[in-house]
């Protein structure tokens, strides 16, 4: 059996009180973790087809309502809905 005087010198030793190590974990800073837009690129370059669709059939719509329900131009009011919803599109 170990003297008392042993026992205490092991227990008090001053390794046995020390972290042995800490990982320091560098913070970002926020110009690291926000983008420079608020989407990430390319985003806004596609949209869903129907709803592509869709504006183009009620801007085709319009026409025919604007013309008076007038028949036969269906394909031209179409085109001209699909310019407009395209030139909408790429120039927001």
């Amino acid at each position: 059996m170990a003297s008392r005087s042993t026992r205490n010198a092991k227990a008090e030793s001053p390794s046995a009180h020390r972290p042995r190590s800490v990982p320091i974990i560098e913070q970002e800073s926020e110009s690291e973790e926000l983008p420079d837009q608020p989407f990430a690129e390319g985003s806004q370059d596609t949209i869903d087809p129907d709803l592509r669709h869709r504006m183009i059939s009620e801007a085709a719509y319009r026409r025919y309502t604007e013309r008076g329900y007038a028949e036969g131009y269906d394909l031209d009011d179409w085109l001209q809905a699909e310019a407009e919803v395209d030139h909408l599109l790429l120039n927001r």
